[in-house]
């Protein structure tokens, strides 16, 4: 580990042998693997007109009135990180989870990465872009790779022929209520002894608060993201760098 990566000595000792992991991850984690992110540097919103119209694409209204428009952006998505595979990031929170008690990863990526790399006790809260919902029938269903990347109209249920719905959280939609429940569950009523973030610009209210509450409680908080965010004063440790770096180094220390 290079001098400049490694983790402060009295956050590895206030971590060791601790068995209760809660993690939170963004799309910085992913971009790691080569997919481009929302946010940041070199990031969808960098290109105003192109982030406007896929946005505008991957909305509920865009869904109902033309889900084929809807379906080719998330193709194009999908092609771009066709040859993407889970980074040391991801199967250090992998690492962590086979070795604690209790582990929770709260992800807003939506591109099946981390169960790629094993990780079982997950919640999606975006969902997943492989996954599918019937609005006729809520027959649900799974998308191979080659299947979802050739997508060029909407495709339709093999149950009832009615059309397939992405199960991803569109713009201007809700989350889920049962994963806000298991949310709720995880990281407010009982919140882990030690809580990450990882690779997120922390906009979100339901990413901030899991940090507020277990701060609160007493617990141990830290965010890994190369540029400063809403959180970096809030949390006890902020590591500047990337999580493929910091997060195996984590891994390491806590089950040393």
């Amino acid at each position: 580990m290079r001098p400049e990566t490694a983790l402060p000595g009295e956050l590895s000792r206030e971590i060791r042998g601790l068995q209760s992991v809660g993690a939170i991850t963004g799309a910085g984690v992913s971009k790691e693997s080569g997919i481009p992110t929302y946010r940041g540097k070199g990031g969808l919103y960098d290109d105003p007109e192109k982030g406007d119209q896929t946005v505008d694409a991957l909305t509920a209204t865009t869904l109902a009135v033309d889900p084929d428009r809807t379906w080719r952006v998330i193709a194009e998505l999908a092609r771009q990180s066709l040859t993407a595979k889970p980074n040391a990031a991801h199967h250090a929170l992998v690492k962590i989870e086979k070795n604690v008690t209790r582990f929770i990863l709260l992800t807003q990526n939506v591109d099946g990465l981390h169960q790629l790399a094993g990780t079982r006790n997950i919640i999606d809260i975006h969902g997943n872009t492989f996954d599918t919902v019937c609005l006729g029938c809520d027959t649900r269903g799974h998308l191979d790779r080659s299947t979802l990347t050739s997508i060029t109209r909407t495709p339709v249920c093999n149950s009832c022929g009615g059309h397939l719905r992405p199960d991803v959280v569109l713009f201007g939609e809700i989350l889920p209520r049962d994963k806000v429940e298991q949310m709720r569950q995880n990281f407010y009523i009982n919140p882990p002894d030690l809580l990450v973030i990882a690779g997120t610009s922390a906009l979100f209210p339901y990413i901030l608060e899991p940090i507020f509450i277990a701060r609160a409680a007493g617990k141990i908080t830290v965010e890994i993201n190369p540029e400063p965010t809403k959180l970096s004063d809030q949390v006890d440790y902020s590591l500047r760098g990337p999580a493929g770096v910091y997060l195996p180094a984590l891994a390491e220390a806590l089950l040393k």
